[in-house]
This record gives C-alpha cells, structure tokens and sequence, in this order.
C-alpha cells in the first residue's frame, strides 16, 4: 500500500507541467495593442488605458517613425496607432518600463485625438 502511494505521489510530481512564467522571461505570443504612441529623442513609447510600453527600435518602428512623422504637427507630438508585437517583461538596459514591445507589424496609424487630459508646456 505504501508503494502504491508512493508511486501515486511521484506520478503525480513529475506529471506536472509548471505553466508560470516568471517575469524575467519573454512572452512568446503575439499581441494586437492600440494606443498613443510617442517616438522622441532615440526613445519609443506605447501608451492605452491599460498599460505603458517601453518600445523596443527595429527596421518597424524606423517605419512607424516615418508615417507618424507626416501626421504630427509638433516633433512631440503623439499618433494613435494599432499594431502587431510581442510584449515581454524581460530586463533590457535602455527600456526601464516594466513591459517593452517589440513590434512587428504595423496595423494602423492615425492622428491623436486631442485630449483634455494633455499636460501642455509653454504659453502659446
């Protein structure tokens, strides 16, 4: 009888797959995410009601750079966007926000809608 639970008891350990991701790691599934974005100063930022992402430079957001670039009519100013990316908590040198995201495809890119939540520097 003992054998019998101790058998149990193992199949039962070793059976098991551990599903947590610890927050070191990378995400490996692909994401829709919308949000104002935001590119200054060698530095990308995705903004929705949710969360903030730290977004990481590659050849795609050299692209969203450009098209952004024709909708802003201030260098600071932000673009509404949709976009395809992998989201990941990994620890990065240059990216201090929890989440980063890397993109991969760009879905849509629209100008942002005025707010009045907008904080606004300077007289004009």
């Amino acid at each position: 009888m003992r054998k019998i639970i101790l058998l149990v008891f193992a199949m039962t350990v070793l059976g098991c797959k551990n599903n947590s991701k610890n927050n070191n790691e990378t995400t490996d599934n692909t994401e829709i995410i919308s949000g104002n974005y935001i590119f200054f100063d060698d530095a990308a930022v995705l903004q929705n009601d949710v969360e903030i992402y730290g977004v990481i430079l590659n050849d795609v957001v050299k692209e969203l750079n450009k098209k952004a670039a024709l909708l802003k009519t201030s260098e600071t100013d932000m673009v509404s966007l949709e976009v395809k990316g992998i989201v990941s908590t990994k620890d990065d040198p240059k990216i201090l926000w929890e989440k980063k995201l890397e993109i991969i495809e760009i879905i849509n890119v629209s100008a942002a809608k005025e707010t009045e939540n907008i904080l606004k520097l300077g007289t004009e």
